[in-house]
């Protein structure tokens, strides 16, 4: 299902989240962002290069996500200020092979990178990345299975490393419970303090908004309104790391147009100044009214499309730039980030996914068609799947794609093989963009075969 591609990357109304801003909105700046002049307290010792202490660990089910926190404030860790990041072994969430994986995060480019967010008038906003900060996509039987070992940097640059240990054996040894049950979306929401504003409208005699709320919501349109709301914050789970991470600009309200004459897939559509909110214009089908539009989880798979739109963040320009043709990487970013926020989410039929992962790998790594220089660069769930397989290199690879798109040094030339080297440039630094796609390609065949 394909959306118009000359929509003008807006959709769904933001929050008036605080935590975008930090702590002036009246939310506190969690513990784990201020390890920059981390406040210490006593606790165990962890002498050498041990592994590090564990104070925290939680999976979401929905995006298959472990989060991990390292007690950075532990006065007893010896070498904390060493550690730089974390090995793990863990299962892999499209092939199931156990894997081995690097995951240290660029805090020097990402650890307090301000952009001018264009959009609010070149407003600046902080990324606060905290080294000690993990996140591992696996499935719930490979958070059971997982091992680590932490990665350290002494002082002559060498790096040194703990022994193996079980998460289990952690969590155990610190008192720990893992969380299987935390659900990252509800937290995004909790974590507001005014709902979004969600309305909606039809010109349709067919495709009413009583047709929308008997089909979401069971007739009833707060019953829709809280529907549509945890697809967004479905979204901002997949798209930012907390609510004091956003990357994206807040908006307030949401207006949902159905037109009787809309025929060329849904879009999203802007208001003069961001702050009266975002569109979706939605097809009714009057034409065939059972089609798949009206059903779910597909409508559901749409909006999430579309919601991303509605935050994303936009490179000036792309680095590649087919003559006559059209900027092969801005586009294909307009289009795949909020397929990977979706498919991050597991927004997808499993039949229509296979599809599509079918259609990609058969594509030529160069020139897949008349107006992409790569595969990677391929609109929608092409760019997009692949975008979100890359959390297998780091579990927040999604969330720091938006701020890349405006660092200075890529916005004007902004690439997703730039990108992934900026990301991975302190865990994989000499990996090529086509090294991971024939990488993925494996493992997509691997799922396909077992699916």
């Amino acid at each position: 299902m394909k959306h118009w591609k000359d929509i003008a990357f807006g959709l769904f109304v933001s929050l008036t989240l605080a935590a975008c801003y930090g702590e002036e909105d009246s939310f506190a700046t969690p513990d784990i962002y201020k390890d920059y002049q981390p406040v210490l307290k006593d606790g165990n010792t962890v002498a050498g290069y041990a592994a590090a202490p564990l104070k925290e660990a939680k999976y979401d089910e929905v995006l298959n996500e472990l989060y991990l926190t390292w007690d950075g404030s532990n006065s007893g860790w010896e070498k904390r200020d060493e550690y730089v990041g974390v090995e793990v072994e863990f299962n892999s969430l499209l092939s199931g092979k156990k894997i081995k994986r690097v995951m240290i995060p660029n805090v020097g480019d990402f650890g307090n990178l301000t952009v001018k967010r264009r959009d609010y008038g070149n407003e600046p906003t902080t990324l606060r990345l905290s080294k000690y900060r993990t996140v591992v996509v696996t499935d719930r039987y490979g958070v059971e299975e997982l091992r680590f070992r932490s990665i350290y940097k002494d002082a002559d640059g060498a790096r040194q490393t703990s022994d193996w240990t079980n998460l289990s054996d952690q969590a155990d040894k610190y008192e720990l419970q893992v969380d299987m049950n935390y659900a990252a979306w509800q937290y995004f929401k909790t974590s507001q303090a005014t709902q979004v504003q969600i309305s909606f409208e039809s010109d349709s005699e067919i495709h009413s908004v009583s047709a929308l709320y008997n089909l979401i919501g069971n007739g009833d349109e707060a019953a829709t309104q809280e529907e549509f709301r945890k697809w967004y914050y479905m979204d901002c789970a997949a798209m930012s790391f907390d609510p004091y991470n956003l990357a994206f600009d807040p908006y307030s309200k949401l207006r949902v147009f159905i037109k009787k004459d809309q025929t060329g897939g849904a879009y999203a559509i802007d208001y003069p100044t961001h702050n009266e909110g975002r569109g979706i214009v939605y097809p009714a089908s009057e034409s065939n009214p059972n089609d798949a539009w009206w059903k779910l989880p597909d409508m559901q798979h749409v909006f999430m499309h579309e919601m991303g739109h509605c935050v994303q963040w936009m490179p000036k320009q792309g680095k590649y730039i087919m003559e006559g043709v059209q900027d092969c990487d801005r586009q294909g970013y307009q289009e795949g980030w909020p397929d990977a926020v979706k498919v991050a989410s597991k927004g997808y039929i499993l039949a229509t996914q296979k599809e599509e992962y079918q259609a990609a790998i058969a594509k030529s790594y160069r020139n897949p068609q008349s107006d992409k220089y790569f595969v990677w660069q391929v609109d929608y769930n092409t760019s997009g799947a692949f975008m979100s397989w890359l959390r297998l290199y780091n579990g927040d690879f999604v969330r720091m794609l938006p701020w890349t798109v405006l660092m200075d040094e890529l916005t004007n030339q902004w690439s997703l093989e730039d990108a992934v080297k900026y990301i991975l440039k302190e865990s994989y630094p000499d990996l090529t963009m086509e090294e991971l796609w024939n990488e993925y390609k494996t493992e997509v065949e691997v799922f396909l075969q077992n699916n």
